[in-house]
């Protein structure tokens, strides 16, 4: 390689160790034999050893091939994290049928819509739906609008009871129940499916939110047990470990990390809740000792809090030592906190896309606290990565230049469901000179590769803000109001503006305690004790700390952000918002 190509913004991981080239089954099989009587799975209600969850699995198998599931077949699975979701999903793998996760928050109409995209032939859901904050609710309407208004006509549904008391599983119309299948298929053994190949699809994972135009990513058993085999090396997992994971298995973080990665490697995998429940997190990380901890920043922030609620110490948390954190932009704060209250210091800042399986860089416990704090690591074995010019993916710069990353190796997706537009828009195909092709994913995310080898993230290309000409970087204005003793979560989005084009403009939680006003010069009313915050106080914040361009022109007060089913602060509806406040001002 010539001294100028070696400038160029192109990283590879390393070539060891070997791909895998087994199915999920086949890995599956492997790992109950070495640790049959090892917990594999445990959820509030009940855990499995890894021959518990095999024979659970082949009995499930069993009564999908019953129902007419067969491999190729897509089975929507609509649960929370619990057990149940984890048998279902392996018995999927050992039939070569494809877990296809939906959001249990899903309206009835992205429900059929996701139903229809996919043509999926079976539908498990839950009796009760059980969100984030909210009170269980019967799905009892939402099953009865899917099961009317589905397009397959021998779509097969199966109930996993949930109910809480309020409301009972055997009220449903269904072709068949979880607890049900169990027991029939007690013991007997499903027969070993030879013709699954692992570049079969696994899973597919629907990437949007919208009713009309669902994108569903297509990952291969190649794709995803690569992942999770080279992520638990990279947090240095063993038969040993214990690993907390509220992350959702409806999004690629949960099922690919969450369980894959821990059952690659021999791990115990818990779920604390059903749905992310701060409280419960902290809990079972007192009351099971897991050494590793799953997390979005959100999660993680709320965990924090909690603790600080409580006046927990770092001494409740002394067996934890690693753990994922990953899905958004990582605060230093944040990182920081984590090291100093919950005692993760090997936990791994990862990076990566649903489309690509997910991750394709991931920080080392021996990384430096620099490294750790400012950038999402080196690429993971067999992953390549190169910077090319916004617009213009033909043309990549220079090492140390920002622009769009691009994605290769193993881990890239097949493509989108049934999508050949989308498709050919997310990958590109280059022709080497030997006459074979690389495929090259484009991630929408700024970045730039550091001289060491490591990829620092600079932000989501869409919400970068240009205010007069100059790029600014949410990230790090976020990074500043999160020092902020009062400010629970803050999220920054760009707002039109007649002069600049766009200004900065923050959507501030303030912690409990603090009440927020709109300025220090409107007197003050209200009786509570709560202490009062300004918005000009917000402001002089960052302000003291930054760049006077990069202080927030507005400042929202808001009690919860909007959230994907990952985690992730969906910034689009924040803009839609201070467009909505804005416009209410004039």
């Amino acid at each position: 390689m010539s001294d100028s190509s070696a400038e160029l913004a192109y990283l590879a991981g390393p070539n060891e160790p070997q791909l895998s080239e087994q199915t999920l089954g086949q890995k599956f099989a492997e790992i109950t034999t070495r640790f049959p009587a090892r917990a594999a799975i445990k959820d509030a209600a009940s855990q499995l050893s890894y021959k518990e969850l095999d024979q659970c699995s082949d009995a499930l198998g069993l009564g999908l091939l019953d129902l007419g599931v067969s491999a190729g077949d897509r089975v929507a699975i609509s649960l929370g994290n619990c057990i149940a979701n984890a048998v279902i999903s392996y018995a999927c793998f050992k039939v070569g049928a494809i877990v296809t996760p939906l959001n249990p928050a899903y309206t009835s109409v992205q429900v059929v819509a996701a139903l229809n995209h996919v043509s999926a032939k079976c539908y498990v859901l839950s009796s009760d739906i059980i969100l984030p904050h909210r009170e269980p609710k019967s799905a009892g309407a939402l099953l009865s609008t899917v099961l009317r208004e589905a397009e397959r006509g021998d779509l097969v549904s199966l109930l996993v009871d949930n109910s809480t008391g309020a409301h009972h599983g055997h009220e449903f119309e269904v072709s068949a129940r979880y607890e049900e299948l169990l027991s029939s298929y007690q013991g007997m053994r499903l027969p070993v499916e030879n013709k699954i190949k692992n570049s079969d699809y696994a899973t597919i994972q629907f990437t949007s939110g919208t009713t009309s135009s669902p994108k569903a990513a297509c990952l291969t058993h190649r794709n995803v047990l690569n992942n999770g085999i080279f992520v638990g090396l990279g947090m240095e997992l063993t038969e040993l470990d214990i690993v907390c994971c509220p992350p959702p298995l409806y999004h690629c973080f949960g099922l690919v990390l969450g369980i894959i990665a821990t059952m690659a490697w021999g791990a115990c995998i818990i779920f604390p809740s059903e749905a992310f429940d701060a409280a419960a997190v902290v809990r079972s990380i007192r009351q099971d000792r897991p050494t590793a901890l799953y997390g979005v920043p959100t999660m993680f922030l709320a965990e924090l809090e909690h603790i600080a609620k409580y006046s927990l110490t770092a001494g409740d948390f002394e067996h934890l030592r690693t753990g994922v954190i990953g899905g958004s932009p990582i605060p230093a704060s944040l990182r920081l906190a984590l090291h100093d209250n919950l005692h993760l210091a090997g936990l791994t800042n990862c990076y990566g896309l649903t489309e690509s399986s997910p991750i394709i860089c991931q920080t080392a416990s021996t990384d430096t606290q620099e490294q750790k704090l400012t950038t999402v690591g080196r690429m993971i074995p067999h992953t390549s990565a190169r910077i090319v010019a916004w617009g213009d993916p033909t043309r990549t710069l220079r090492r140390g230049d920002k622009g769009e990353l691009l994605i290769s190796g193993y881990c890239v997706m097949g493509g989108y469901w049934r999508d050949e537009r989308r498709t050919s828009e997310a990958l590109i195909v280059e022709e080497r000179k030997d006459g074979s092709k690389q495929v090259w994913l484009r991630s929408g995310d700024e970045a730039l590769f550091q001289p060491d080898g490591y990829i620092r993230i600079t932000g989501r290309i869409k919400d970068i803000i240009i205010r007069g000409g100059e790029n600014i970087y949410p990230p790090e204005i976020e990074n500043v109001l999160l020092q902020d003793s009062v400010i629970s979560n803050a999220s920054v989005v760009g707002l039109p503006d007649p002069k600049y084009g766009e200004v900065v403009s923050a959507f501030v939680i303030l912690k409990d305690g603090f009440r927020g006003i709109e300025s220090n010069n409107i007197q003050d009313t209200h009786t509570s004790r709560e202490l009062t915050v300004s918005k000009e106080r917000i402001q002089s914040w960052v302000q003291e700390r930054l760049p006077k361009m990069l202080v927030p022109k507005y400042v929202f007060w808001i009690e919860q952000m909007p959230l994907t089913a990952s985690g992730k602060i969906e910034k689009y509806k924040l803009k839609e918002l201070g467009i909505q406040l804005l416009n209410a001002m004039d």
